[in-house]
């Protein structure tokens, strides 16, 4: 079974997050992510592999990355029910979308 969080890499510029994104996950790494997000000098990519579960907690997460000023994220893997997240929440637009290969 995988840990739910975010593990952040390639100085700020990768995030894998894992398991169930949710409010808990954002309460532990919300503010070191909007510090990454704010001083990223390249788009942030965010891998959504292994996300099993996202509710508004872990949509706010992704919001920071695509409101902090920088090109808007890519994400990676991402399953359909997040994509559904997004577009349910009106903000897939914020978005690319990396093709899954």
């Amino acid at each position: 079974m995988t840990d739910s969080g975010v593990r952040v890499q390639d100085d700020g510029a990768l995030w894998v997050m894992s398991g169930e994104i949710d409010a808990a996950v954002q309460a532990r790494h919300e503010d070191e992510l909007v510090r990454y997000a704010t001083s990223a000098t390249r788009p942030i990519r965010i891998d959504l592999t292994d996300v099993t579960f996202m509710d508004s907690g872990g949509l706010r997460l992704l919001y920071h990355a695509a409101t902090a000023g920088n090109p808007g994220p890519r994400l990676v893997g991402t399953p359909q029910r997040v994509r559904d997240l997004l577009e349910l929440s009106g903000v897939a637009d914020l978005f690319e979308l990396e093709s899954d290969t």
